[in-house]
């Protein structure tokens, strides 16, 4: 046939109205080829049946010869379509097949697709399935054309084409690509249209159900499913995106798929999810929730898809087992980029903290913990992430049990893992390291330093500043009855609180001061929690608990006649802290019990002075209101003004301390590690007379609590995640309280001169210079009886001289060594050092560029010379006391 015969057919037919097509029009319209042979199967006198064979071969043959165009016609190269034709070549199309597919279609069938035209046949089934055969052969042919297969004007006729197909196949057509291809979107879209027909024979729904899921597990189709199911128009509107979603997750997760199947589906949901979490709008909210109820489903699986629950923790936890284990330890090494830790994090806070019905189980998150702490602590408080990091752990600690709660903190406390808990701690080599611009930042990986193993921080007052920045009321409450529970009956109370194995001298100090710490951890985030304003209704409101707690231990102390010190120390801490609480609540019936509780222990042999004027205090001292801003005792009054966040409240209620100490007040004698602990916390103050202030009193808590003072401060200075500028506070606090103590700070020399040694290898140049500032003033405190310290002080000085390119740093380095020099007694006794010394001072004055260091190598020298010359130089009146004895 000519072309422009066929194009003639082809612009007729397309100006036809659907409505009005008769078999006269469809004649009249072929009148230009009739002159044409046409492929027929057998004579039959059906005018319609030789029309739709006509258009058949008429559609067929344009298609191959008018509408596509090879650019290469030697070559298999790329199909172009004639625009000028297409239009209504499409429209001639979906005119046919109104009376050609869509016409001799099973009855069940017909309403899948739309069809306007009035034709109708009847005929019986053989002849109606031996018609639609080849009709849909002639299609196939059409089809086989990309550009046509894949045109959405053609969706109603990929609907026939499809239905047609199944129905005579009865049997899955996707597994052995017997169909064309058609985009996956049609595909979805028309084999669910079709499985919604009523009627449908259940042989050929099964197929069609084979075929969907067949779909749906192939690369990138749980996407198009669900955006299909999510559209609108292939289900009821009125059905709510939740009813879908779920729809859909039951669709992919239930059980009897192959493991194929799950795994496809689960790698294309990851994929999707982490594309709608990335858009800003209500439909990828929609579809990231789909994804969480499928994430969620999968988790429920039994235990044969297992790995399916290790893959999703593996895809939302990938980055912090990376923090937890590097796979490079060098130094300098990027481990996460901001954008990269940023995104997961957002996307684990979508996941994680919606309802507990929407949302993945939040034991997910439990080994996690401690990475998210120790980041909050690392990352700047203005940053976004910390919202996020606020959030998974609020809510993964909202959803635990007593049980679960008690092992947390249990953990975070005693810096152990327990079971899941702890499982995942962030290295001690990952620093964080900012960018010029301040916008990004990176955690690299850091130099390696002798201690980083030997300490690890303590996460709790971490995760209690967390709770107090939430509006969690219940969970701060039952943290707070845990972390009580712990302090009265853990292992600082009884037996347990020595030693089962058989320790050497250092490891018992070593670990007995990690206790030490740890219980001073746990006072002050007990302290934090009572004192914080918005725990104080849930507290008041529900004492009942605290106070069984208290009456249960109070019992226990008071009838337990081992370990009575140890007894009267806790009992002393826990009046410290709920002195204010006990006094509020006094007049409730069941504080009489405890209150007859402390005055039978007063009574007793075991109690400490101190302890005996809280009680008094506690049982004859007035009654405090709840509603009362402020308290009557002085002691309370100055200890609420030190916890207000003015400073100049701060200031002042730092100098009534001041005063009740000098003035030996019993009442804060009795609260003196309460003071401790708010003193430590006030250092923190950007506010210089409030900070200076908090020095002052750290230094007057040296006459009632001077070991415990030192230590704190010595670990404060030690902790790698303080801030830099509150540990050089704290060094300055240090020396301050060294001064104050004069000669009786020697029984704390070795932990001191450690302790600014450690800093004079910190990688932060102003730190160091403030560690050997420090060393030098520790050393004239204590007159430079470092003897022991002497060649360690050396070598350290020479290394920083000979390799730290920080000026400052070298000149403080130098002066120590000359200060030393001339403060030290018996510096002969050093003899084997002395021409050490000797060359270093030489080499530093001839080839070191600053004159100031060399200057001070040059005072240090004329001091090693003086000290020398003395001990060469024989006293006449010495000589002739070891020639003849005493000189009369």
């Amino acid at each position: 046939m000519e072309i422009k015969a066929l194009r003639d057919v082809i612009t007729t037919t397309a100006n036809l109205k659907p409505k009005d097509i008769t078999l006269t029009k469809l004649e009249e319209c072929l009148q230009s080829i009739q002159s044409c042979p046409f492929p027929t199967e057998e004579p039959s006198t059906d005018i319609l049946w030789k029309v739709a064979v006509q258009y058949c071969a008429v559609l067929t043959e344009f298609a191959v010869q008018g509408l596509v165009e090879k650019q290469n016609p030697t070559a298999e190269s790329d199909e172009v379509i004639n625009l000028h034709d297409q239009a209504q070549y499409l429209t001639t199309i979906d005119l046919v097949r109104q009376f050609t597919l869509h016409l001799y279609l099973p009855r069940e069938l017909r309403g899948v697709s739309k069809c306007e035209a009035q034709l109708m046949v009847k005929l019986e089934e053989q002849e109606r399935v031996r018609r639609l055969t080849y009709c849909t052969a002639q299609f196939r042919r059409v089809f086989e054309t990309k550009l046509l297969a894949l045109h959405p004007r053609l969706a109603d006729t990929v609907i026939d084409f499809l239905a047609a197909s199944y129905s005579l196949a009865k049997t899955t057509l996707m597994q052995n690509n017997s169909l064309p291809a058609f985009p996956r979107e049609h595909m979805f879209r028309s084999l669910l249209v079709i499985k919604g027909s009523p009627g449908l024979p259940l042989e050929l729904a099964k197929a069609l159900h084979n075929d969907l899921l067949h779909l749906t597990g192939e690369p990138g189709g749980f996407p198009v499913l669900c955006r299909i199911l999510l559209s609108g128009d292939q289900t009821s509107e009125s059905a709510p995106s939740w009813r879908k979603g779920e729809v859909i997750a039951k669709i992919v997760s239930s059980k009897g798929h192959t493991k194929k199947f799950y795994r496809q589906v689960l790698s294309d949901c990851f994929e999707f999810y982490h594309w709608a979490v990335q858009q800003d709008t209500q439909e990828a909210i929609t579809y990231a929730t789909i994804c969480i109820e499928c994430l969620k489903r999968f988790m429920q699986l039994p235990a044969p898809y297992r790995e399916l629950y290790a893959r999703i923790d593996e895809y939302f936890f990938r980055s912090f087992r990376e923090l937890a284990y590097p796979q490079e330890l060098v130094a300098g090494c990027v481990v996460q980029e901001r954008l990269g830790l940023l995104s997961n994090l957002v996307e684990c806070n979508m996941a994680f903290t919606g309802s507990t019905v929407s949302s993945l189980p939040s034991s997910l998150l439990v080994p996690y913990l401690p990475i998210c702490l120790k980041l909050l602590t690392m990352l700047p408080p203005a940053c976004e992430e910390h919202t996020y990091l606020h959030n998974l752990i609020v809510f993964c600690l909202s959803n635990r049990t007593k049980q679960e709660l008690t092992t947390i903190l249990n953990s975070l406390l005693l810096n152990r893992t327990e079971g899941d808990v702890g499982k995942y701690q962030l290295h001690p080599r990952v620093i964080y390291k900012c960018s010029e611009n301040d916008t990004n930042y990176s955690l690299q990986i850091g130099p390696a330093t002798r201690d980083q193993e030997s300490e690890t921080e303590n996460l709790l007052p971490v995760l209690v500043d967390v709770l107090k920045a939430s509006n969690r009321n219940l969970l701060l409450y039952d943290v707070f009855l845990t972390l009580l529970n712990e302090l009265l009956t853990g292992t600082w109370t009884g037996s347990s609180h020595e030693p089962e194995t058989l320790l050497d001298g250092v490891e018992r100090d070593t670990l007995l001061c990690n206790r030490f710490h740890q219980k001073y951890t746990l006072i002050q985030s007990l302290m934090d929690l009572i004192s914080h304003k918005h725990f104080h209704s849930q507290l008041y409101d529900n004492p009942k608990e605290v106070l069984t707690i208290l009456t249960a231990s109070l019992t226990k102390a008071i009838d337990t006649t081992e370990c009575s010190a140890r007894n009267s120390d806790i009992l002393e801490v826990v009046l410290s802290i709920f002195q204010e609480f006990l006094q509020r609540i006094r007049n409730r019936y069941d504080v009489a019990d405890i209150l007859k509780l402390l005055l039978r222990y007063r009574n007793s042999a075991s109690c400490s002075d101190a302890l005996k004027v809280q009680i008094d205090l506690l049982c004859h001292g007035p009654s405090t209101s709840e509603h009362d801003d402020l308290s009557e005792s002085p002691c309370l009054n100055a200890l609420s003004l030190c916890s207000d966040q003015q400073p100049y409240c701060k200031v002042y209620g730092t100098t009534l301390l001041l005063k009740l100490l000098k003035e030996r007040d019993p009442e804060t004698i009795a609260q003196r590690h309460k003071i401790l602990i708010l003193a430590l916390v006030n250092l923190r103050d950007e506010e210089s007379y409030a900070f200076l202030n908090s020095v002052r009193l750290l230094v007057a808590l040296c006459d009632v609590l001077e070991a415990e003072v030192v230590d704190e401060l010595v670990k404060e200075y030690l902790n790698e995640s303080n801030e830099i500028d509150y540990r050089l506070k704290i060094g300055e606090a240090t020396v301050k309280t060294v001064e104050t103590l004069g000669p009786f700070a020697v029984r704390y020399r070795d932990t001191l001169l450690n302790c600014f040694l450690t800093g004079t290898r910190n990688a932060v140049d102003e730190f160091r210079t403030s560690s050997l500032s420090n060393v030098g003033s520790v050393c004239r405190i204590l007159s430079y009886q470092v003897h022991h310290f002497f060649y360690e002080l050396f070598t350290g000085i020479k290394s920083i001289v000979e390799t730290d390119n920080y000026l400052p740093a070298k000149r403080a380095a130098i002066l120590v060594l000359s200060q030393l020099l001339e403060g030290i007694e018996g510096l002969m006794d050093f003899q084997e050092y002395l021409l050490l010394i000797y060359r270093f001072l030489k080499h530093v004055i001839a080839t070191d560029k600053d004159d100031v260091t060399k200057l001070q190598a040059a005072v240090a020298l004329d001091h090693l010379k003086a000290k020398t010359k003395d001990f060469l130089q024989i006293n006449p009146d010495e000589l002739e006391r070891r020639m003849f004895g005493r000189v009369i």
